[in-house]
């Protein structure tokens, strides 16, 4: 199977824009695709990580985007329908149904957005990139090359997890726990969380132990 993986950014992106404006990361999964006359239409699920604030504006300011519709919340996760006219070309208008995604796009908060995605046919992943570059997407290929299928890996976009879970995971990973030489204590990030160091290292063991044996599993080199 040929793997092309690419780092892309397009100022109309709803998400890309947004990540960038709240300092906000986004792992999410485009779904189907559809015209209605002359409207298309672009499901989306997103996983927002990030300061709760900033979500919470980030939410918000999609809310009153008049392209967005069947908007549904459920914590930092949103489930919404992006209506574009038919004219406005986004990197997804361009996507082939004999393309799939092997992996979750994720969106920085400078507003790029990494692809990984699949063919059996080399050929169509090099047009969907020619496709890309023409409408002025800026666009980096990272790698285009054939790989067995057990090297590919889909993961959850999001592990089940509480919300001190997930609120202990953002504030270490925002905070620079996770670099090296560690740029911050444990204590630090509870008092930022406002709980007790011990409830705090408890939240961020249980979501490490749930997160790492998948990413463990199916880590290779890149």
């Amino acid at each position: 199977m040929w793997v092309a993986k690419l780092r892309l950014k397009h100022d109309d992106c709803v998400i890309g824009r947004r990540c960038k404006r709240f300092n906000v990361v986004s792992i999410g999964i485009p779904f189907n695709s559809y015209r209605d006359g002359d409207k298309a239409y672009f499901s989306h699920f997103e996983t927002l990580v990030g300061d709760e604030k900033a979500v919470e504006l980030f939410i918000g300011d999609l809310k009153g985007d008049p392209t967005i519709t069947n908007l549904e919340v459920q914590g930092n996760s949103i489930f919404f329908l992006n209506e574009l006219s038919v004219q406005q070309t986004i990197p997804t208008t361009h996507y082939n149904p004999k393309i799939f995604f092997i992996k979750p796009v994720v969106v920085d908060n400078k507003g790029y957005e990494s692809w990984e995605i699949g063919s059996w046919d080399e050929q169509l992943l090099r047009d969907f990139i020619v496709n890309l570059q023409k409408e002025h997407f800026e666009v980096k290929i990272l790698k285009i090359q054939d790989e067995k299928i057990n090297q590919i890996y889909f993961p959850q976009v999001m592990p089940f997890l509480t919300k001190g879970q997930k609120r202990a995971l953002e504030i270490a990973t925002q905070r620079g726990y996770y670099d090296f030489p560690r740029n911050v204590e444990l204590k630090d990030l509870a008092a930022e969380a406002g709980i007790s160091l011990s409830t705090f290292r408890e939240h961020l063991r249980r979501a490490e132990k749930k997160i790492m044996p998948d990413l463990v599993k199916n880590v290779r080199d890149e």
